[in-house]
């Protein structure tokens, strides 16, 4: 297995991100720590340790150890969970919503990335640093969850669940998985070649459907949820790296936060004029944001019959957005936070924020939406006295398998010709394959056809004047005949190229799918290829590709890859 950067590669078109990761002066405003100076996180760390954080360190701790240990994480994990109790201890924080088999890849980069960056800040600042892993159990749009790309060799497979879930508000960390998963694992088993690791892969997502809810049987009826079985997949392929998990929608969690809910729902009027601040700046660098802004949006949803249901209001009255007879006054809502503060949860600009109340978030591993999110937040943060964290960005990878490793090297292409210029470098083939000659030939043959019938028509209106129209009508068809002759020849050169061709269409369906490979194709079939310590072989590679760097990782030769 081998890693090395890919140069071009951006992360994200927007001119944001492109700033944040290369031009820090264009951005610093937005920001109050520039994640490539180690003195960022020193400082960090001296605000969170000298009073920054008020978290309850023991309850979060105790709620996180007891979800690690339901999802199977390891006693390194736990025990990472455990140092969270005292009063000296870091997190690096970075999450990603639950997906069907953990769903794109970049979810594991992230987790990845956030183990690595703990590792290298614990040993910097000399204090135990802590990775976390933030499962968006709270988030309600399953067409986000529902769909994931499979690697084959015959290109890409979707598979998804067959169930419908339109117009369905429920949280997946609140619902149970879908009656389709276990199909899934049936059809994933179908795709995949037959490797000595393939039993084992299967065997432990079957294991992680089936085992019981990983939080109180209330909150999803008794039935495990999707982000349990997300959850229960990605401790088990990060074994070893002591991260450690927590689900946003845990009632558990909910408890402790009923102070910060409490502070969100008093200072709406405040908030909301911070974020219009966040929108000011961003609009004056020449940025444009990501996130809307709706006047009098509370950022909290409220549980209504198991649906999750955004806040807007007044200040003094409190609403369902377009269902007004759901309304609460700002005590009952208050009230509320204190008796039953499980029917809240926060939407995304409070959610960085309620992050820092529950953990002492050194930094945040985001990729580029997130990285764009908190961009309009600095205000937010210190309007409900909190501070945004170092935001630092995700590694970036695309898995290139042994077939796929040589046909790059065959046709003398880069990941880079694939991203970004593949359709040139098809036609440069096709070119450099044509022993014919054909666009010279015909380019020739048309120039001098065209002299020649200049010539031929010249003595024919001489002979008689009223011909020239049949005459030109008669080099049309001429003309189109030919057409029609060059295209057929240049099939027949496609046809004779054909099994190449397809290479260029493996490489297309293998590498970029849909953008980089990463956005789209799940990580979890390339253990039933190259083992279930795939992701612990990777991590300590990711010290040799620099944080703004895409990395091409070229896996171990495979009889069955």
């Amino acid at each position: 297995m081998r890693l090395q950067p890919v140069p071009g590669v951006r992360l994200s078109p927007s001119p944001l991100v492109d700033a944040f990761l290369h031009d820090w002066t264009k951005v610093s405003a937005l920001y109050p720590y520039d994640w490539s100076q180690q003195g960022s996180y020193q400082a960090r760390a001296d605000f969170l340790l000298g009073g920054g954080y008020r978290g309850d360190r023991k309850a979060v701790s105790a709620a996180l150890t007891r979800y690690s240990e339901e999802l199977g994480a390891d006693e390194l994990a736990l025990q990472n969970a455990a140092k969270l109790a005292e009063p000296d201890t870091l997190a690096i924080v970075t999450g990603q919503q639950a997906g069907l088999f953990t769903g794109p890849a970049y979810a594991v980069y992230k987790a990845l990335t956030a183990v690595h960056l703990a590792k290298e800040q614990s040993e910097r600042l000399g204090k135990p640093v802590v990775p976390v892993f933030w499962m968006a159990g709270e988030d309600h749009d399953w067409a986000e969850h529902a769909g994931v790309l499979v690697p084959t060799a015959a290109g890409t497979q979707r598979l998804q669940f067959h169930d419908s879930f339109e117009g369905d508000r429920r949280s997946v960390g609140l619902a149970p998985v879908p009656a389709s998963g276990r199909a899934l694992i049936d059809e994933l088993s179908a795709l995949l070649p037959d490797t000595e690791f393939k039993v084992e892969v299967l065997g432990k997502l079957l294991d992680a459907l089936e085992a019981p809810p990983a939080l109180e049987p209330a909150a999803t009826g008794g039935q495990p949820s999707l982000v349990d079985w997300a959850g229960r997949t990605m401790a088990w392929l990060t074994a070893g790296t002591g991260l450690v998990f927590l689900n946003s929608a845990d009632p558990a969690l909910r408890r402790i936060e009923a102070p910060f809910l409490r502070q969100a729902i008093d200072s709406f009027g405040a908030v909301d004029a911070a974020l219009a601040q966040g929108f000011e700046r961003m609009q004056s660098l020449g940025f444009s944001p990501t996130v809307e802004r709706q006047a009098g949006n509370l950022n909290l949803f409220i549980y209504v019959d198991g649906e999750r249901l955004p806040l807007v209001g007044d200040g003094e009255h409190f609403w369902v957005r377009s269902r007004e007879e759901l309304r609460w006054t700002k005590a009952q809502l208050i009230a509320l936070t204190e008796g039953a503060p499980e029917r809240f949860s926060t939407n995304v600009v409070l959610r960085p924020v309620i992050q820092g109340f529950l953990l002492p978030d050194l930094a945040y591993v985001g990729g580029p939406g997130e990285i764009s999110y908190f961009a309009l937040y600095k205000e937010v943060f210190t309007t409900l006295q909190s501070q945004m964290p170092v935001v630092y960005p995700r590694r970036s990878l695309t898995l290139v398998e042994p077939p796929i490793a040589r046909i790059l090297e065959k046709q003398d292409l880069t990941l880079t010709d694939v991203l970004y210029h593949l359709d040139e470098r098809r036609q440069e083939f096709l070119e450099r394959e044509d022993r014919l000659g054909i666009t010279e030939r015909f380019t020739t043959f048309r120039t001098g056809l065209e002299s020649q019938y200049a010539e031929l028509l010249s003595s024919i209106l001489e002979l008689d004047p009223t011909m020239r129209q049949f005459a030109e009508e008669n080099r049309k068809h001429l003309f189109f005949q030919i057409q029609k002759l060059e295209e057929k020849t240049r099939q027949q050169h496609r046809k004779n190229c054909e099994v190449a061709l397809r290479q260029f269409d493996r490489l297309k369906g293998s590498l970029t799918p849909q953008g980089l490979q990463e956005r789209a194709v799940s990580f979890v079939p390339y253990l039933a290829k190259y083992g279930p310590n795939l992701a612990r072989e990777i991590l300590p590679l990711l010290a040799t590709l620099g944080p703004t760097e895409h990395g091409a990782l070229f896996l171990g030769l495979d009889e069955h890859a």
